[in-house]
């Protein structure tokens, strides 16, 4: 029963880890004024309110999921997010191949890299 015990922790480790990675990388999208100084930063030819709003629902989503996985990291909540990193790679990755600013990479590597480690920790989980 001890090692359940460690196992679970491995993936609650993470999975806080992993949601307060999103959080910090995700919380200057919760407003519609941060959210417009980050498309600014990373270069946006997007603007104006309809993208603002856009950006404005992505961060509010992101940062309670972030929570929600803090505060429940439960393995199948992990799981889902794992696979929303996977989802979002690909779109980062579809950004880079048309066009995109190259500050898209370093959202890619992390998304890769915290997908990677939360895979490996449900996987382990399982065993």
């Amino acid at each position: 029963m001890m090692i359940e015990t460690s196992k679970q922790s491995a993936v609650a480790r993470w999975g806080r880890a992993g949601a307060a990675y999103d959080l910090v990388a995700s919380i200057a999208f919760l407003t519609p004024w941060t959210a417009g100084w980050m498309l600014d930063l990373i270069g946006s030819s997007v603007s104006g309110t309809p993208s603002l709003m856009l950006a404005t629902l992505f961060g509010t989503v992101v940062v309670m999921w972030s929570i929600v996985r803090w505060l429940r990291p439960e393995p199948l909540l992990i799981a889902a997010d794992t696979a929303g990193r996977a989802a979002f790679s690909l779109w980062f990755t579809w950004a880079l191949l048309n066009d995109g600013t190259p500050a898209l990479i370093g959202f890619l590597a992390l998304e890769v890299a915290w997908a990677v480690v939360q895979l490996r920790a449900l996987i382990l989980d399982r065993r």
